[in-house]
């Protein structure tokens, strides 16, 4: 039950330290069970900064990016989150993670919710917004992804790309000091995603800070400000979009964009 009108009072957030990483990895490592998935990362992304990882299925990249919110619980190593470590033992993960939105393969939209109110839940239960508040943010936040007219429809009646569109939506009506994206593209028809990655375009040049999991190497190419290769858990080369997508040093890195160009 979401509480009454009376009772919400927006939490106070605590802004962004001048002067540090939004994302700062040191020594990430992550196994499941006996079988190592991450195995030593060390990856720096700075406020505005648009960083994509690459790389082939199963090199980690995903579960890089759900540790970095503590959606996976890292084996070793530590994640700093604009100053802060998020996998300290007494850290506020919650709080921390606010300042974090994060975009999913799937859309995980409440099927039996309005798109208007699917973006508002959250606002209610943890920002605790008034309702009024809360739907002039969420619908602010659906004409910047072009969907401003479906606010009342419901998810089943929206296609693939303009649910993920909903969802980033979603996100965005957080405050969100970051964004992450876990290849938001790769559930949808090739049709679609080209209306996804306009939207995620236009976050990047409003100087949104993000980390993008992705196999669309033309977006990573445009948009990114650097480009992390990764394969077997680690990182085996990062460095402009032009370097490393058209003269990348290591083989490893010539070999995956041989087969995905």
């Amino acid at each position: 039950m979401i509480p009454g009108d009376d009772d919400m009072d927006e939490p106070d957030r605590r802004p962004a330290t001048a002067g540090v990483h939004a994302i700062e990895v040191e020594g990430l490592q992550k196994s499941f069970g006996p079988t190592p998935v991450l195995t030593g990362i060390d990856i720096v992304v700075d406020p505005g900064e648009v960083v994509c990882v690459v790389g082939p299925s199963g090199s980690g990249k995903s579960t890089l990016l759900r540790c970095v919110n503590r959606l996976e619980e890292p084996t070793a190593g530590r994640i700093l989150i604009e100053g802060a470590d998020i996998t300290d033992p007494d850290a506020d993960v919650d709080a921390l993670r606010s300042r974090i939105g994060m975009v999913f393969q799937q859309f995980n939209l409440f099927p039996h919710l309005s798109v208007l109110d699917n973006l508002m839940l959250a606002q209610r239960r943890v920002r605790r917004r008034r309702k009024a508040e809360a739907e002039r943010i969420a619908r602010a936040n659906l004409d910047k992804v072009g969907l401003a007219e479906r606010a009342g429809a419901y998810p089943a009646h929206l296609s693939g790309g303009q649910q993920q569109r909903v969802a980033i939506a979603r996100a965005l009506s957080m405050d969100p000091d970051m964004m992450l994206f876990d290849e938001p593209t790769s559930a949808l028809d090739p049709e679609l995603v080209g209306e996804v990655l306009e939207v995620m375009r236009r976050l990047a040049d409003e100087g949104m800070t993000m980390m993008v999991v992705t196999h669309e190497m033309g977006f990573a190419r445009e948009v990114a400000d650097r480009v992390v290769f990764m394969d077997g858990g680690v990182v085996v080369e990062e460095g402009p979009p032009g370097r490393v997508l058209v003269e990348p040093r290591h083989e490893r890195t010539r070999r995956f964009l041989q087969l995905v160009r």
